[in-house]
């Protein structure tokens, strides 16, 4: 029977694109006569493959007939060849029953197979040769792991983890609101249309009995009450005005609440935390706060405590926590075992979910991305800004991401560093400053790259934009960069000017006030002489000050 919700389903997956829980595989293949259904027992291993690695990963959705691009162009079988394929959960996984659901739908004329498996926590899952698989990587793909490291994640696997996919049998779709604003940006998601639908197509609800139940995963995202549901889906962030919390009279708090639901909590508590993060810096000393902190971290961070918080623990809330020279994320529950934060910081792509469904959304609101990529995305975008590497703590029921807002650096290199700022020196262009001065004022391309640990290609690109800026220059025939003094940027700046419109540059050449005007524009002209780098010569008639052509000279010398 035509279930048109399952075709509706089917197209959004397919708009949606292959990602970590989704994968399409195509039935043809060209031959020497050109395109030739497959081996059928090929279209099988494959199918019995991905559902495999979705089993011992976090659940997914296998389509056949359907080609990486998303183009539909069918299954050709029918009868018995087609109820091979449909079995194929069955045939092609040992000695499993993984609970598949498979459906068979027409699309546009075409006929697909939809297979829907979730996460099968009791054991490891083999192929009928014994291949155990798992979902890795970015862009995410079926790949080869030991099962003894399979066996590893489910002995440690705690009842936590099951949290979310429980059913609720007391909540309706009425309890739920899936906020439009979220669905418009997001073209396959936006076509989906009602609230059932949407359950459907994420996994959120169950049909039992003729009727539709939904998961605890929906109403910790999507309920109109989340605090009915339960009392701690909220995230607090609590703003700690001397270095540590303090208590009772000595408490140094204002607190800020987000509540859920989840959908709601992430966008409100960065736009809290930023707005919050931008103050502090403005009001802070040089030394005490270097800088804000990169967002892309702050926001990881977010995203990371809302999705991987232990939900299980229904007497605590996320907590953010805002000293002036740390930002702290606190989540309920240590990390899902067996990872550890020696795992995270090694950061080797470790993952495992412990509430995978949630995750699931998340991504497709693009949220979150590749599973086990969180985490570097943290460290790699402290380290673009010369921030201290994050630190990772955990207890026995609170895992910890602590961010420091204090500079790499020591007193001096941040006054040096400071004093480029008013000439729009950009956070990730900081470390070429500092390699520079370090080398004492010159380095090649290649020397810089080494030095920094980075492509010559990326640093090629950076040096480039500070040559524009006029903070670094180099020989026309040169590939090493010289770093120009901040009290001589005005003249490095003034000197390009000067010779892209053919000045003479030397003590007894005059410019008069208009060419002088359209060189460096109207307003220029008191900044100029303030600055040394013309000075009146008579009556609308000007000369280079002699501190420009000096540093002319020294920068020509050492050429």
């Amino acid at each position: 029977m035509r279930d048109p919700e399952v075709e509706h389903v089917t197209r959004t997956l397919i708009a949606g694109g292959e990602s970590y829980a989704v994968e399409f595989k195509t039935a043809w293949e060209f031959g020497p006569d050109g395109k030739v259904p497959r081996a059928i027992k090929s279209v099988a291993k494959d199918i019995g493959e991905t559902l495999v690695a979705f089993a011992n990963t976090d659940g997914g959705d296998l389509l056949v007939g359907v080609e990486d691009s998303g183009a539909v162009t069918g299954v050709p079988w029918t009868g018995d060849e087609l109820m091979y394929l449909v079995q194929a959960p069955r045939h092609q996984v040992k000695e499993t029953d993984l609970g598949v659901r498979v459906h068979d739908v027409e699309l546009d004329g075409n006929r697909v197979l939809l297979f829907r498996v979730g996460d099968h926590p009791s054991a490891v899952v083999v192929t009928a040769d014994g291949r155990c698989l798992w979902r890795r990587g970015a862009p995410a793909r079926t790949e080869p792991v030991p099962p003894g490291e399979i066996a590893r994640r489910r002995e440690h696997r705690l009842g936590d983890t099951a949290y979310e996919a429980q059913l609720v049998h007391g909540a309706t779709l009425d309890d739920l609101e899936i906020p439009t604003d979220l669905l418009a940006s997001k073209p396959h998601l936006a076509g989906l249309g009602d609230v059932r639908t949407l359950l459907r197509y994420w996994n959120l609800s169950e049909g039992r009995n003729g009727s539709l139940v939904i998961r605890r995963a929906a109403l910790l995202l999507f309920a109109k009450e989340p605090l009915r549901w339960h009392p701690n889906n909220r995230l607090r962030i609590r703003r700690v005005h001397g270095l540590t919390e303090g208590f009772g009279r000595q408490l140094g708090t204002r607190e800020v609440e987000v509540p859920g639901p989840i959908v709601r909590i992430f966008p409100e508590a960065a736009a809290t935390l930023h707005s919050s993060l931008e103050v502090d810096a403005r009001t802070s000393s040089l030394f005490t706060t270097a800088q804000v902190l990169p967002p892309e971290a702050v926001d990881e961070c977010i995203v990371n405590a809302v999705a991987h918080r232990n939900y299980a623990i229904e007497g605590a809330a996320i907590e953010v926590l805002h000293f002036p020279d740390r930002v702290e994320f606190k989540s309920p529950g240590k990390l899902p075992e067996p990872l550890t934060p020696e795992d995270l910081r090694k950061q080797q792509g470790a993952h495992r979910s412990r509430n995978p469904l949630i995750m699931r959304v998340l991504r497709d609101l693009g949220w979150s991305r590749d599973q086990g990529e969180g985490m570097r995305r943290i460290f790699g975008s402290m380290a673009q800004v010369e921030l201290h590497a994050p630190e990772l703590e955990q207890s026995a029921d609170t895992f910890i991401v602590r961010l420091s807002t204090r500079s790499r650096y020591d007193e001096k290199t941040q006054a040096t560093l400071a004093a480029y700022g008013p000439f729009g020196l950009e956070p990730r262009e900081r470390k070429y400053i500092v390699a520079l001065a370090g080398a004492g004022g010159r380095l090649s391309v290649d020397r810089l790259a080494r030095t920094l640990g980075v492509s010559f290609d990326t640093a090629k690109r950076s040096l480039s934009t500070l040559d524009r800026k006029g903070l670094v220059w180099h020989g026309a025939k040169s590939r090493t960069y010289h770093l120009v003094s901040p009290l001589s940027v005005p003249h490095e700046r003034a000197l390009r000017r000067l010779r892209e419109a053919g000045a003479q540059l030397n003590a007894t050449a005059l410019i008069d006030t208009p060419t002088l005007r359209s060189i460096f524009g109207a307003e220029a002209l008191d900044s100029l002489r303030e600055g040394g780098i013309v000075t009146p010569a008579g009556k609308g008639q000007w000369k280079l000050g002699s501190s420009l052509l000096e540093y002319a000279r020294q920068r020509d010398a050492s050429g």
